[in-house]
């Protein structure tokens, strides 16, 4: 996950090493599942530091 969300100076982030090692240890639906969870994360990461949610409120109670 480190590889995906940090930048990389050669602007790859993933190489096709890391790529292949794991794809060595999922098969093809498990990885498509892992890359779509760290495409999730990344997203639901963004929207936190936009809205700011208080811990405990609701999501929608800024806006109400």
């Amino acid at each position: 996950m480190e590889a995906v969300l940090q930048p990389s100076a050669d602007g790859e982030r993933v190489s096709d090493e890391l790529y292949a090692l794991a794809a060595g240890h999922y098969d093809a639906k498990a990885l498509a599942t892992l890359v779509n969870a760290i495409g999730q994360v990344g997203f639901f990461i963004a929207i936190a530091l936009i809205a700011k949610p208080v811990p405990g409120r609701s999501f929608t109670d800024p806006w109400k």
